[in-house]
């Protein structure tokens, strides 16, 4: 994470453009035939993506349906189907790295950015905002838990 993390929104979209940016990277060498790069950024952008899912599904998810009584419906729902179809993508993308097929990677990685843009758009204009507003007396204790899946000795 490379900026504050002063809410439930500047902290969640930071590390969208984290895992963005890491998947830029995968890209570029996937684009040059670059085998064993790639499959070391893939390591890399994989673990990002779940240590993203996991924080909003460990940490978010349960505290916003806690604070404002949306248990097993409404938009954190939506986020973990969602989530679960790009697991399925992730989990594609990896059988392709590990087959050495880096056309594979790359077009089932266009699929996959397809759907974190639509997921991350739903997140960062309604279910960020949203849970700002109802987490905002808790955000140090939920920072903190969050900052644990970063730095596990934190």
């Amino acid at each position: 994470m490379t900026t504050p993390d002063v809410g439930v929104y500047p902290f969640f979209s930071q590390d969208h453009r984290d895992c963005d940016g890491a998947w830029v990277a995968l890209e570029e060498a996937a684009s040059g035939a670059r085998a064993d790069e790639t499959r070391k950024l893939w390591k890399d952008f994989a673990a990002r993506m779940e240590r993203h899912f996991r924080m909003e599904e460990e940490v978010l998810f349960p505290a916003f349906e806690d604070a404002t009584g949306m248990h097993g419906a409404g938009p954190t729902e939506v986020m973990r189907i969602e989530h679960n179809q790009m697991r399925a993508l992730l989990a594609q993308i990896g059988q392709r790295v590990d087959a050495g097929d880096l056309d594979g990677v790359l077009d089932h990685g266009d699929t996959l950015m397809m759907l974190v843009a639509q997921h991350n758009a739903k997140e960062e204009n309604m279910l960020y905002p949203m849970a700002d507003n109802a987490l905002h007396a808790v955000w140090d204790s939920l920072a903190a838990r969050l900052h644990t899946y970063i730095d596990p000795s934190h």
